[in-house]
């Protein structure tokens, strides 16, 4: 009797452990980083989070969400809004800064590109540079912690978030 009752508990303590394992499903996400140096490109941030940079030259296209975020944009010559939430700045020496509790997408065009995402997305860069018209280099960028690499001269898809680490927790 006594070794039923082990066997038992043993097994049930086995299931609740599996149980807890399943329900527990793949690692949590956290906000993923993007930053960007003398970047020369175009590129696509789709991300639910904040963005504040500045662009020597080129231009900043802001797709809001149905629930409006903080844009701040300053220095642009040129501002055109678009249907569906959508407004383009261009311009020398534009800066801004966007934060959403909702996925906002904000293109961005040209040269001189310094700026910092934190938060979770996706999104893609392709750089500029032409070995045939001198130039050679379009730029840095760092991705999730990650060392800085050149940007790349193809159109290259990322993804914005970090695993959250083993043990840790939600606070912090």
């Amino acid at each position: 009797m006594r070794r039923a009752t082990v066997i038992l508990a043993v097994s049930s303590i086995g299931a609740s452990l599996v149980a807890a394992a399943a329900a527990a499903g793949p690692p949590a996400m956290e906000d993923g980083t993007l930053s960007v140096r003398d970047g020369r490109a175009t590129m696509l941030v789709r991300v639910k989070g904040s963005i504040i940079g500045r662009l020597a030259k080129g231009k900043l296209t802001v797709t809001d969400s149905a629930t409006p975020a903080t844009i701040i944009v300053r220095g642009w010559e040129t501002k055109v809004p678009l249907p569906g939430r959508t407004t383009v700045y261009s311009g020398k020496g534009i800066r801004f800064r966007i934060a959403a509790d909702r996925k906002v997408t904000v293109r961005l065009n040209g040269r001189g590109l310094n700026y910092t995402v934190v938060g979770r997305g996706d999104g893609w860069l392709d750089g500029l540079g032409d070995p045939t018209k001198g130039i050679f280099f379009d730029g840095s960028y760092s991705l999730n912690a990650e060392p800085y690499h050149s940007i790349p001269d193809d159109k290259t898809q990322f993804v914005l978030a970090s695993p959250k680490p083993p043990g840790s927790d939600a606070s912090g």
